[in-house]
């Protein structure tokens, strides 16, 4: 496991044991789909994005078969394997990425995915800062307000 945190990252808004489950998931999916040498890279570090502010990203990489690009719009949907997986007989239930998603916009977040067939795939949490959640709150609050 190869690992790169970021020092001082700031606070996020979040349910922590559900934010462990959805990392926990990722890792459980990299060493299930990771090569034989079943490397695992994490890392967190803080990002911004122009009007969207600053977010804490969470990745999890692995360096295993991949996803083919036809495949990935469905790897977030409830009971999806891939045929590939099936023929692989690589078991689950095909739950833990759509659980994942659900959580992540639950704390106003989200979940991508970059991934290459026989290189690997990186899962990327996205979450909103306290800071920058604070002032999407105060916006939404003066939109009610100004109607």
């Amino acid at each position: 496991m190869e690992q790169q945190i970021e020092p001082n990252l700031p606070r996020i808004v979040g349910d922590l044991p559900a934010l462990s489950q959805c990392v926990q998931n990722l890792i459980t999916n990299a060493l299930k789909y990771g090569s034989e040498q079943k490397w695992i890279g994490i890392q967190a570090r803080l990002t911004e994005h122009g009007l969207s502010g600053k977010e804490v990203q969470i990745s999890v990489s692995d360096r295993g078969i991949g996803i083919a690009p036809e495949e990935l719009r469905h790897i977030f949907e409830p009971f999806y394997r891939s045929p590939s997986v099936t023929a692989a007989q690589i078991h689950g239930t095909g739950l833990g990425l759509p659980l994942a998603k659900s959580i992540m916009e639950a704390m106003k977040g989200q979940v991508t995915v970059k991934s290459t067939p026989g290189r690997g795939s990186t899962f990327t949490l996205h979450l909103p800062s306290v800071e920058q959640w604070a002032r999407q709150l105060e916006t939404k609050t003066t939109e009610v307000v100004s109607s």
